[in-house]
């Protein structure tokens, strides 16, 4: 525990260095808010190798130049569309090429649980970031004992899917399982009539899914291609057709830190590394947020880091260093603060089912959760002495860690 001013006010194996879990997500956070600025925006592009012509055709191929921006939707590329078509834009005499340079390295870190491959909080990372990186299987109960309808969104030459879901007016157990092949899912259960069950589920192989996604909106569109989608690196001399730009990093960071976005915060290391280390990859994210620790006189005993977000057991954190970037946040640059950018205690996302009780309304923080892991690092606005800036990680308890947490924090509140 800290004063915002950064003098320590209790500590407990401050410097032991534990599973964080979610509560990693302040580094990033802290990170990108100091090096990037708030006002930083990913920016995604349609580009042409040529003007469209006067008859409608685009000489060449059309390329869909991502920057890792987590916050992309399909929607957002359907206005990319919209807009070529009404253009005049009709055929592309090439086809689709989609460029995801700015992010390398494996879409999946390897230390993550392999058993999770199939769940939307563990999705892959990308250069062309789409949803996430995953696709929405709807599955719509239509009547008892027919097949219930299933169809995916958005729709793609790239996902397939085999096997059934029946209308059970006792039932309802939906299974959206990945296949071994990349993209191929397994259907089955059951779900009740006329009602509707969404599920996301990680696909893979980004840069090419998101040019069959392409693809097909312009098929949609009424507008043809000459070639199969492919991947490749855009040309210098390309004309920009179409340019999206995502929400300010101040929004980026708020959702991630609200709802403990993992693909946000992997997303947002990959960026670091790429802008500020020359290589959007992991090593290089970790490299830039070790410099900012070191810059900022950050204390980080036993520091181990492998990914963004805190999905992997072996990441390793000491209290002293959450607490300390906490603390630091709040002394520096207003425009890099963190207290307005997460949630609040018992009300907000993360935190809303958390039972607080004279702190409910005066704590904001970041809680993280794993298999024996529990934990929470923000601050607290105490009755008599000001805010404080507290860290408690609990890895490996045998009883509730978090009920535990909430208990110590209201009575920081009470002080």
């Amino acid at each position: 525990m800290l004063s915002t001013a950064g003098q320590p006010l209790y500590a407990r194996r401050a410097s032991d260095a534990v599973t964080p879990a979610s509560t990693q997500k302040v580094i990033v956070a802290a990170t990108a808010l100091a090096e990037l600025g708030s006002q930083f925006r990913y920016d995604t592009a349609l580009l042409g190798s040529a003007p469209i012509g006067s008859d409608g055709v685009l000489r060449g191929d059309l390329w869909l130049a991502g920057s890792g921006d987590p916050s992309l939707r399909y929607g957002d590329l359907q206005a990319g569309v919209d807009r070529l078509a009404s253009l005049g834009l009709r055929r592309v005499e090439g086809g689709v090429v989609v460029d995801a340079a700015s992010v390398q390295g494996p879409e999946i870190n390897a230390l993550w649980n392999a058993d999770d491959a199939n769940e939307d909080f563990e999705a892959p990372t990308s250069g062309m970031s789409l949803d996430e990186d995953t696709v929405e299987f709807r599955v719509i109960g239509t009547t008892a004992g027919s097949p219930a309808r299933v169809t995916f969104v958005p729709d793609s030459a790239a996902v397939r899917f085999s096997g059934q879901v029946t209308t059970s007016s006792q039932y309802d157990d939906v299974v959206v399982a990945a296949m071994q092949a990349p993209n191929v899912f397994a259907v089955s259960g059951y779900v009740p009539p006329g009602v509707e069950e969404k599920f996301w589920v990680p696909v893979h192989g980004i840069p090419r899914y998101a040019g069959a996604v392409l693809e097909r909106m312009l098929a949609h569109a009424g507008i043809a291609t000459g070639q199969a989608p492919r991947v490749g690196s855009a040309p210098l001399n390309t004309t920009i057709v179409w340019e999206h730009r995502s929400p300010s990093l101040s929004g980026v960071v708020a959702r991630m830190l609200y709802v403990s976005d993992n693909h946000y915060a992997e997303q947002l290391l990959r960026t670091l590394g790429g802008l500020r280390a020359g290589r959007g990859d992991v090593a290089h994210g970790l490299m830039v947020e070790r410099i900012f620790m070191a810059r900022r006189h950050i204390p980080t005993p036993q520091l181990h880091l492998v990914d963004g977000s805190g999905l992997a057991h072996a990441d390793r954190i000491a209290a002293i260093t959450l607490a300390s970037i906490l603390a630091d946040a709040q002394r520096g640059d207003p425009d890099a603060a963190l207290y307005r950018r997460l949630p609040e205690g018992g009300r907000q996302g993360t935190l809303k089912e958390y039972d607080f009780t004279t702190a409910l309304g005066r704590v904001r923080a970041k809680s993280g959760h794993l298999s024996g892991v529990g934990a929470l690092a923000g601050y607290v606005n105490t009755y008599r002495h000001g805010r404080v800036v507290f860290a408690f990680l609990v890895d490996g308890s045998p009883g509730d860690p978090d009920a535990a947490i909430v208990r110590a924090v209201d009575r920081l509140a009470a002080m």
